[in-house]
C-alpha cells in the first residue's frame, strides 16, 4: 500500500479540537509570504538574519505540525531545518520549493484533499544537507536554563497558554461538582495537551514535562478510569497553579535576563503525578502528537503503510479569519470614531446649514448620522469582552477559601457571557476578590449547626451573577449567610468618630460605612480578612470606573452587593445643564430625579448652607454657580432646576439655571492645566462644538458631607 492511501478523519478532528486547526490554517498565508521573502534575502546582504528567521519559522512549524498530527509536514520542516543548520550555502531554490509544497499542503487541508507527495522534496533536502555539512558547522544548541525561544512565537504562547490554563481550571472545578461529566475532562485534557505541544517546540522543558504529566492524569479519568476527586483533584489543580507560576517566570525571563528559575515544589509535584498515574506513559516524542487526531482504520486487503503521511480529509475545514490587533491601535481607532461622531454632529447642527438645507441634503445628513453611529458602535464592540475569565477566577478563589476556613461553600455563576469594556473587566478583578472573600469569611456562618438551626442547608451558597440593567451592567454577589450586623457596624463607626452617637441613619447609610478605609468589625485578623482594607479597595476601584455599589442585607438571611458599571469607559449618557453661559454634564448613572423646588422645600442651616426637602429627607443643596465660580441666573432656587444625584446612600441636589437635554457623550481627558481639578471627571465636545466638563459626582457628594463643597 502506498503511504498516500492512509486517510485521517476530519470529522474526528473537528470533534476533538477544530478551533486549533482553524486558527493554525488562518495564520499560514502571511507566514508563507514572510518565509519566501526571507529565503530571497539569503542572496542579499541580510543573509545571516534571514537564516535565523527561517530557522525559527521551520522550527515553530515543525512543532505545530507534529502537534496537529501532520507528521509528513513535520518531516519536511525538520529536513529543511537540518539543511539550514548545516550551512545555508546555495539553498534558495530548495527553500522556494519547500514554500510551494507547504502552500499546496495548507490548501489541501483546507479543501479536504490529499497532501501533495513529498518523497522527492525530502530526498532533495536531505541531499542538500549532506552536501553542505562539510562546509559549515551546525548551529549551537541553546544554553540549558536560558530562554532561547523565538520571541514572536513566545509572545503567542504566553497569551494563549493563559487562556488554556483558565479553561483547564474552570473544567476541573466543574468536575469537582460533577465527577461523571465527560466534556470537562476532555476540555482540561486538550488544554494540557496544547500547552505541552507548544512548550515542546519552544524548548520550555519544565512546562512541557509538567503539562505532559497533568495530561496523563486527565487521561486516566477518561472512560472507565478513576474519577478526579480528593487527592487527584487537588493534584490536578496544583498542576494548574504551578503552570501559572512557570508561565509568569517565562514572562519575567523574556523581559529581563532570559534565565528561567527553578520553582519550589516542582519536583515533588512531578513525583506525585507519576505516583497517581503509575508513571506508565512514556515521555512525548519530539514533533509527535499523542492522539489529537484520529486515523481511520486500514481496510482489509490493503498492505503494511507508514503512518507519517497525511492524505485526504473527509470534509472541508472552515478557516476563520482572525487578526491580532495591538490594544493601543484599537484605542486610537475608537477615539477617532468618537471624533468622527462629534464632527458629524457639528456639521449636522451648524446654523448656517440648517437655514438653507434641502430635503435631499437632509436625507443625506440623516444617513451620515446613522452610518457614523453604527461605526462607533462597531468600534466600541471591538473592545468588549465577556466577564467569564474574571468569574472563573472567583470560582477557584471560593473553593480555596472554603477549604482554608473549613466552611462548606458552593459558588454558582450566571451571566458570565455578559460583555464589558476590556478596561472595565481588567479593573473589577480586585473588587470581586475582596467581595468573595468577605462573603466567605464574614457572610457564611462558621458553624454548620448554626445554619441548621436557622433552617438553612449545611453548605453555604454564594451567587455571582452579571446582567444588563438599563444601559449598564450589574454584577451581584449574594450569599445566604448571617447578613450584616447593623448594630455592630454602627457601634464601630461611633467609636471611630465616623458618625455621632445620636445620629439617626438609615440601614443603607449604616451598611455603606463598611467601605470606609480601615473599617472592620472582625474580632481577630486572619490570613483571609479582618484588616479593614478590602472594602475600601472595592469602592475606590468601582468609583474609578464611574460605577456605584449598593448593599442590601437582612439579618440572618444574607447579603447582596450590587455593582453598577458603565458598558464602556469611552461613552456615557449625560444630562447637559446650563449655568450662566457655561455648560456642565452630569452622568445619568448618578442621577435620581430632576425637580423644581416648591416654596418651603429649600431652607438654610447656619454653617451648613442650603438644604432641600426631597422625599421626606433633608439633603444638601449645592449651587453650581458657587461651586465653579460662574455667574448663575437662578438667584432664587425656584427659578432653576435641581438635579438630585447619589453616590451609594448619600444624595445631594445640584442647582442649575436650566436643562439643555440628554446626550450621548464621548469622554475626553481634560488638558494638563485643569486635569485633576476637584469635582471634574473629564470633558466632552458637544454637538455644537462647545466643550463641557463632566462632573465627578462622588467627589461633590463627599465634599458636601464634609462641609467642604
Amino acid at each position: 500500500m502506498d503511504r498516500q492511501d492512509l486517510q485521517y478523519s476530519a470529522a474526528s478532528v473537528s470533534l476533538v479540537d477544530d478551533d486549533i486547526l482553524a486558527e493554525f490554517l488562518s495564520r499560514q498565508d502571511d507566514l508563507l509570504g514572510e518565509m519566501e521573502q526571507a529565503a530571497l534575502d539569503l542572496e542579499g546582504l541580510s543573509g545571516k538574519g534571514a537564516s535565523d528567521e527561517l530557522l525559527r519559522y521551520f522550527h515553530t512549524l515543525k512543532g505545530e505540525a507534529g502537534l496537529l498530527g501532520f507528521t509528513e509536514m513535520a518531516d519536511v520542516c525538520h529536513s529543511t531545518e537540518s539543511m539550514l543548520q548545516s550551512g545555508t550555502g546555495d539553498c534558495v531554490d530548495q527553500l522556494l520549493a519547500v514554500k510551494d509544497w507547504l502552500g499546496n499542503a495548507f490548501a489541501a487541508v483546507t479543501a479536504g484533499e490529499k497532501f501533495p507527495d513529498a518523497v522527492d522534496l525530502l530526498e532533495m533536502l536531505n541531499r542538500s544537507a549532506v552536501d553542505s555539512a562539510e562546509r559549515s558547522a551546525s548551529v549551537a544548541e541553546p544554553v540549558p536554563g536560558l530562554l532561547a525561544a523565538d520571541q514572536e512565537a513566545l509572545r503567542d504562547f504566553l497569551d494563549e497558554s493563559s487562556e488554556h490554563l483558565e479553561a483547564a481550571e474552570a473544567s476541573l472545578l466543574i468536575l469537582e461538582e460533577n465527577p461523571d461529566a465527560e466534556e470537562p475532562v476532555n476540555r482540561a485534557f486538550r488544554a494540557f495537551h496544547t500547552i505541552k505541544g507548544v512548550a515542546a517546540f519552544l524548548d520550555l522543558d519544565a512546562i512541557e514535562k509538567l503539562s505532559h504529566r497533568a495530561e496523563n492524569l486527565l487521561d486516566t479519568a477518561r472512560g472507565d478510569g478513576p474519577r478526579l476527586g480528593g487527592e487527584r483533584m487537588d493534584t490536578a489543580l496544583a498542576a494548574v497553579d504551578m503552570l501559572h507560576r512557570l508561565h509568569d517566570d517565562v514572562m519575567r525571563a523574556a523581559a529581563a535576563d532570559g534565565i528561567l528559575r527553578e520553582q519550589e515544589g516542582y519536583d515533588d509535584l512531578i513525583a506525585n503525578l507519576d505516583r497517581l498515574t503509575g508513571a506508565r506513559r512514556r515521555e512525548p516524542e519530539s514533533g509527535r502528537s499523542s492522539g489529537l487526531f484520529v486515523l481511520n482504520p486500514i481496510e482489509k486487503g490493503e498492505p503494511d503503510s507508514s503512518a507519517g503521511n497525511s492524505a485526504r480529509n473527509a470534509g472541508k475545514v472552515v478557516v476563520r479569519e482572525a487578526v491580532r490587533v495591538d490594544a493601543g491601535r484599537l484605542n486610537k481607532l475608537v477615539e477617532a470614531l468618537g471624533e468622527m461622531v462629534i464632527a458629524e454632529a457639528m456639521v449636522s447642527h451648524a446654523g448656517e446649514l440648517r437655514k438653507n438645507i434641502s430635503s435631499g441634503l437632509r436625507g443625506h445628513l440623516d444617513n451620515l448620522d446613522k452610518i457614523s453611529r453604527e461605526l462607533q458602535e462597531i468600534g466600541l464592540s471591538l473592545r468588549m469582552m465577556p466577564v467569564r475569565p474574571v468569574f472563573q477566577k472567583m470560582n477557584r478563589l471560593a473553593r480555596d477559601l472554603a477549604r482554608k476556613t473549613g466552611r462548606p461553600v458552593e459558588l454558582t455563576i450566571s451571566g458570565e457571557d455578559t460583555e464589558l469594556d476590556r478596561a472595565v473587566v481588567d479593573k473589577i478583578s480586585d473588587p470581586l476578590v475582596h467581595m468573595v472573600r468577605n462573603a466567605v469569611d464574614h457572610g457564611i456562618e462558621a458553624d454548620v449547626a448554626e445554619r441548621k438551626a436557622a433552617g438553612k442547608p449545611e453548605t453555604g451558597r454564594i451567587e455571582l451573577r452579571a446582567f444588563h440593567r438599563g444601559g449598564n451592567i450589574c454584577i451581584e454577589i449574594a450569599d445566604d449567610g448571617r447578613g450584616l450586623d447593623r448594630d455592630a457596624i454602627l457601634a464601630k463607626a461611633v467609636s471611630r468618630g465616623l458618625v455621632g452617637a445620636g445620629d439617626e441613619l438609615e440601614d443603607r447609610e449604616i451598611y455603606n460605612l463598611i467601605f470606609e478605609p480601615g473599617f472592620s468589625t472582625a474580632e481577630k485578623v486572619t490570613d483571609v480578612s479582618g484588616r479593614g482594607v478590602g472594602m475600601d479597595v472595592v469602592r475606590r476601584n468601582i468609583e474609578s470606573l464611574r460605577g456605584s455599589v449598593e448593599i442590601d442585607s437582612r439579618r440572618g438571611e444574607g447579603s447582596t452587593f450590587s455593582i453598577l458599571l458603565p458598558l464602556t469607559l469611552a461613552i456615557i449618557d449625560g444630562m447637559v445643564l446650563k449655568v450662566g453661559t457655561e455648560l456642565y454634564i452630569v452622568p445619568t448613572l448618578a442621577m435620581v430625579r430632576l425637580v423644581r423646588p416648591e416654596p418651603g422645600e429649600v431652607s438654610g442651616l447656619i454653617g451648613r448652607g442650603e438644604i432641600l426637602d426631597f422625599e421626606g429627607r433633608m439633603i444638601p443643596l449645592l449651587r453650581m454657580s458657587d461651586l465653579f465660580g460662574v455667574d448663575g441666573l437662578a438667584v432664587d432656587s425656584r427659578d432653576g432646576v435641581v438635579v438630585v444625584v447619589e453616590d451609594g446612600s448619600r444624595r445631594v441636589g445640584l442647582l442649575a439655571d436650566s436643562l439643555i437635554g440628554q446626550q450621548q457623550i464621548v469622554i475626553k481627558s481634560l488638558g494638563e492645566s485643569i486635569q485633576g481639578t476637584p469635582g471634574l471627571a473629564g470633558g466632552a465636545i458637544l454637538s455644537d462644538g462647545r466643550v463641557a466638563p463632566i462632573l465627578d459626582v462622588a467627589f461633590l457628594i463627599r465634599s458636601a458631607g464634609n462641609g467642604n463643597a
